[in-house]
């Protein structure tokens, strides 16, 4: 959760995203959807949205970092839908909130439900953007030749690629620049991590080849020595994948 707040703390700081925050709240203050046009005079509906555009986008924010290391690996469209979904949940409950405390009239069952499933539509489609926008940033950072993951990272931050390791819904990335944690899952971890060439050593651990010093069989396993000092143990069914990555000299040499 403080990984998250300190997520949305940086989206908060983008010029980018209070300019659009402020545009959309004007022009939904004007139209006055959702029966605010009927609830309010113009003052009173703009300072209305300003208040909730921005808190409902943080909840959604929030909701759908909530969601996102519990969702499935399946298609992406279902990843989508399940995250608008806690995206969704989030809003209506801030919405709800809010305006019973303004002594909005709520409505009954049947205005809830199609207030949820607006809410829910919403999410889905800003869910889908932010996906294709997604896609298209790691598509040009891969051109770059510059790892998407690394954008992640604050910018002291941001070396050579050398190690990710999982730890329960998050990673740890390891750069010559330091360490840092995300909540992310390692498989999202790794596709981002293109296209530095590397290897998925063990369930947790993932280096990039070009950090890896040298090998060392330990047991039934073995174990990578970084050039940042870290050591890094490779399972015994991955060796094979090392050694065909060049890591383990080949049978026989």
């Amino acid at each position: 959760m403080q990984l998250a707040l300190r997520d949305l703390r940086e989206e908060f700081s983008h010029p980018v995203t209070l300019a659009a925050l402020a545009g959309v709240s004007v022009v939904v203050g004007i139209s006055g959807p959702f029966g605010t046009m009927d609830a309010f005079g113009l003052i009173p509906r703009l300072a209305y949205w300003m208040i909730v555009v921005p808190l409902t986008y943080g909840a959604g924010f929030l909701g759908t970092m909530a969601v996102r290391p519990y969702l499935p690996s399946g298609p992406q469209g279902l990843r989508i839908a399940l995250a608008a979904l806690g995206s969704a949940i989030a809003v209506a409950l801030v919405l709800g909130v809010l305006n019973t405390g303004l002594g909005l009239d709520l409505g009954g069952a049947r205005d809830l439900a199609l207030g949820f499933a607006a809410v829910y539509v919403i999410c889905l489609v800003i869910e889908a953007v932010g996906a294709v926008l997604q896609s298209q940033s790691q598509k040009l950072d891969s051109t770059a030749r510059i790892p998407a993951l690394l954008s992640r990272l604050p910018l002291e931050k941001r070396g050579a690629l050398l190690a990710l390791t999982a730890e329960d819904h998050y990673i740890i990335v390891v750069t010559t620049k330091g360490r840092e944690m995300l909540l992310l899952r390692l498989a999202d971890a790794m596709r981002e991590a293109a296209p530095v060439a590397g290897l998925q050593i063990h369930r947790s651990h993932w280096v990039a080849l070009a950090g890896v010093v040298s090998v060392a069989r330990v047991g039934d396993g073995a174990e990578a020595l970084l050039i940042n000092g870290d050591r890094l143990p490779i399972a015994r069914a991955r060796i094979a994948a090392a050694r065909a990555a060049g890591l383990l000299p080949r049978k026989g040499d």
